[in-house]
């Protein structure tokens, strides 16, 4: 597993740039807010009312697929 909940946006972020463009379909304008970026996934997902596990799964496939891949 690459992400976990615990992680923060901005922990995310900086070790895998590429789930950006996952994290754009979800919460867009959290990307950019500085208030969010220290906050643990699993919370910035619950205020957007999204569910976190969900999220967080497809992130690491994506970014399995891609290791796979050789990207």
């Amino acid at each position: 597993m690459f992400v976990n909940l615990n992680m923060t946006l901005k922990e995310c972020l900086e070790r895998y740039p590429e789930v950006k463009s996952v994290l754009y379909r979800y919460i867009e304008e959290c990307l950019y807010c500085e208030g969010f970026k220290d906050e643990p996934l699993e919370v910035v997902l619950k205020a957007h009312r999204l569910h976190p596990e969900k999220i967080v799964k497809e992130i690491n496939k994506y970014l399995e697929e891609k290791r796979r891949d050789g990207v």
